[in-house]
């Protein structure tokens, strides 16, 4: 991915409450996790994947917490 392929994927996950910051192609944040993801090695489709996986450890983590309190 080029930096300008991220800038535009950037709005796409605002869209889903997902905030990725950047810096030229290195992805530095996703919400609260701090990152070292360069968007060159990767394919679109597979920076969101990525991006997502990290934001599904959240979902399980809230999920047990919430479970077993």
């Amino acid at each position: 991915m080029t930096e300008a392929d991220l800038e535009l994927l950037k709005p796409l996950f605002e869209t889903y409450n997902i905030h990725v910051l950047s810096q030229g192609t290195m992805v530095t944040k996703v919400n609260d996790h701090d990152a070292q993801l360069d968007a060159k090695g990767y394919m679109p489709d597979q920076l969101i994947q990525v991006v997502l996986e990290i934001i599904s450890t959240d979902l399980r983590a809230e999920w047990f917490k919430r479970k077993h309190g």
